[in-house]
């Protein structure tokens, strides 16, 4: 294995980045991540400019929630000046969930400035949403014997499900994971997604009985609509970080509740920060 070149007593920097203009979403992550306790990395902030941005001669209004596909692909030109502070960290984490461009363009940008300055410090950078998926196919994937006493084999059945805001993400996220993981079978590990009819924004803007009964009942209609039993469940939205007691809620009403504490419940935030500290401890 390769020798981690963060061994020398420096700590890995990692910048999270918060793409709509949302401080509170943004100040929603800083507990979540301060749980962690992790000794050895430095966390810093970001969040997307409350003010018009021109790239290529185009403008582009700040967006305050990320309700859709375009407005998406639109934040990550609202963040087009993080890429100067790329020399800055170790380690990039677009707090989105979504099939989110920013996440692309710094990696290409890392590889263009690794072409002039090889150096062997890596930098890696994840979204959420990729995070998020990958922890949970590491959680429900598992080959098995047919039958005891048998050589033949068979992967393990069971799925995950992603919960999240409102309903034109349920395409939306549903296209992105079948384009992640680019085959069909492997897409049928997944399950669908539940939604709460919520925006990002109105989950800390609606009382809070009324987005924790909204979230147990997208939970619920995921698990009995599933085929195959679900293992794992994406919380699909930065500003869900901590209301993963709210989906467990809802899979012990369907699972009862042995079954429904068995289900993982993935927060993309905390499996993102996972993923780039074990690639930058690794050197991958």
């Amino acid at each position: 294995m390769a020798t981690s070149t963060y061994s020398n007593g420096n700590p890995i920097r990692v910048l999270v980045i918060n793409p709509n203009t949302s401080t509170h979403m943004t100040d929603g992550l800083k507990p979540i991540l301060d749980q962690l306790h992790y000794s050895d990395v430095q966390f810093e902030y970001f969040t997307a400019p409350n003010e018009p941005v021109t790239v290529n001669g185009k403008t582009y209004e700040p967006i305050a929630s990320i309700n859709s596909g375009e407005e998406s692909a639109q934040s990550a030109l609202n963040c087009w000046s993080v890429l100067d502070r790329i020399s800055q960290f170790d380690a990039f984490l677009v707090a989105c969930y979504s099939a989110h461009p920013l996440v692309g363009v710094l990696r290409q940008k890392i590889r263009e400035l690794e072409n002039v300055d090889p150096s062997p410090r890596k930098k890696y950078v994840t979204g959420i949403f990729e995070a998020s998926v990958t922890a949970s196919l590491s959680l429900i994937s598992a080959f098995d014997f047919v039958a005891q006493g048998e050589l033949e084999k068979s992967q393990v059945k069971e799925s995950f499900g992603i919960v999240t805001t409102g309903s034109a993400w349920k395409d939306e996220l549903s296209k992105a994971v079948s384009s992640m993981l680019g085959n069909t079978q492997a897409s049928s590990r997944f399950t669908g997604v539940g939604t709460t009819g919520l925006t990002a924004g109105q989950l800390h803007t609606t009382e809070p009985q009324e987005v924790k009964r909204r979230i147990v009942d997208a939970t619920q209609k995921l698990l009995q609509d599933s085929p195959v039993p679900v293992g794992a469940i994406c919380m699909g939205c930065a500003g869900m970080a901590g209301m993963e007691q709210a989906v467990r809620e809802g899979c012990i009403q369907v699972y009862g509740d042995v079954e429904g504490h068995r289900v993982r419940i993935v927060d993309g935030v905390v499996a993102g920060v996972g993923t780039l500290v074990t690639m930058c401890r690794a050197g991958f």
